[in-house]
C-alpha cells in the first residue's frame, strides 16, 4: 500500500504540473510534448543525430522510465540548448500557434555541483559516478595517498590530471608526476618505472586487465552525474522513484534492469544510484 501511495503521489505531482495541457497532434512542440534539453553530444551518456534521434545510456533510461513519470505528456523530444539555459524559464520552442515553450529537464553528461547548478536546479540522486583513483602493482606497499610521498607517479587523462592538481598536498609530495597515456603508464608500472598511476574509473575499469592491479583506498575526486530538473517542479522525486522501480527486484518483476543498462554503456557498474523510496520514509 505504501508503494502504491508513493507512485500515485508521484503521478499526481506530474499531472498537476501539466494540468490543462492541450496541443495539436502534428505540432513539433506542444503542452503535451516534454522538451528535454541537452547541451552537447557526450557518449556514452547521450548523442542526438541531425534527425533528432537520441541514442546512449540516458536515451535508453528515459525510454524505460517515461511511462512512469509522464503525467499528461504524450511524448518527448531531445533538443539542444545553450549553456546557462534556465529550465522552465527560458523559452525558445514555439508551436504552430505561436505559443512558446521551455525545456523542463537537462539530460546527458550533467555533472552535479558545476557552476550555479545547485541554485538553479533541483536534481535527481547521482545516477552515474566517475571517480579519480590511484592504482599500483599487486602487493605494493602503497596503501594510502600519503604513501605516494616520494614516489614516481604517472597521470593518465585530463580528468585525472585536473583532480590530481587540485589535491595539492598529494601532488607536491610525489617525487615526480608526469602525464602519460594509460597503456604506457600501466606498462611503466608493470616494469617498475612508476610506483602508481592516477586515472579515472571511466577510463580504467573497462580494461580487461583492470583486475591485475591494486587500488589505493578512496579517491582523489568524485564526479556525480544526474538529471537536472526545473526547481520545485516535482520531476526530481518522480524520476528517482521510477529509476528505483527499474532497478529494484522488489518493484520490478523482471528484476534489476537498470544495472545491466549501465554495464552495457560503461562496461562496468558505474552507477552510484542509492535512493530510498518515499513510501519507506
Amino acid at each position: 500500500m505504501k508503494k502504491i501511495f508513493s507512485v500515485l503521489l508521484s503521478i499526481t505531482l506530474i499531472a498537476a504540473l501539466f494540468a490543462g495541457c492541450s496541443g495539436n497532434k502534428g505540432e513539433k512542440y506542444s503542452d503535451t510534448t516534454l522538451i528535454i534539453g541537452y547541451t552537447e553530444n557526450a557518449a556514452p551518456f547521450l548523442e542526438v543525430d541531425e534527425n533528432g534521434k537520441a541514442t546512449g545510456f540516458c536515451a535508453d533510461l528515459w525510454s524505460a522510465i517515461f511511462d512512469s513519470v509522464k503525467g499528461d505528456c504524450k511524448d518527448y523530444r531531445f533538443e539542444k540548448i545553450e549553456e546557462g539555459y534556465m529550465l522552465e524559464d527560458d523559452g525558445g520552442f514555439v508551436d504552430s500557434n505561436g505559443k512558446e515553450y521551455s525545456a523542463s529537464l537537462l539530460i546527458g553528461a550533467v555533472a552535479k555541483n558545476s557552476g550555479t547548478f545547485n541554485e538553479d536546479y533541483s536534481f535527481t540522486e547521482p545516477i552515474i559516478t566517475n571517480r579519480v583513483i590511484a592504482v599500483t602493482k599487486k602487493g605494493s606497499d602503497i596503501k594510502t595517498y600519503k604513501d605516494l610521498a616520494g614516489k614516481n607517479v604517472l597521470v593518465a587523462g585530463d580528468v585525472a590530471k585536473a583532480a590530481f592538481e587540485k589535491n595539492y598536498a598529494v601532488a607536491t609530495a610525489c617525487a615526480s608526476a608526469k602525464d602519460s597515456e594509460l597503456d604506457a603508464a600501466l606498462t611503466a608500472l608493470d616494469g617498475g618505472k612508476a610506483d602508481a598511476v592516477i586515472v579515472d574509473e571511466f577510463t580504467f575499469m573497462p580494461l580487461d586487465k583492470a583486475g591485475n592491479y591494486d587500488r589505493i583506498s578512496g579517491e582523489l575526486e568524485t564526479v556525480e552525474y544526474v538529471i537536472a530538473c526545473a526547481k520545485y517542479s516535482g520531476w526530481k522525486d518522480s524520476i528517482n522513484e521510477a529509476i528505483l522501480e527499474y532497478k529494484s527486484p522488489d518493484y520490478n518483476k523482471n528484476g534489476d534492469q537498470f544495472t545491466p543498462l549501465v554495464e552495457k554503456y560503461f562496461h562496468y557498474n558505474a552507477s552510484s544510484f542509492d535512493y530510498k523510496s518515499t513510501a519507506n520514509k
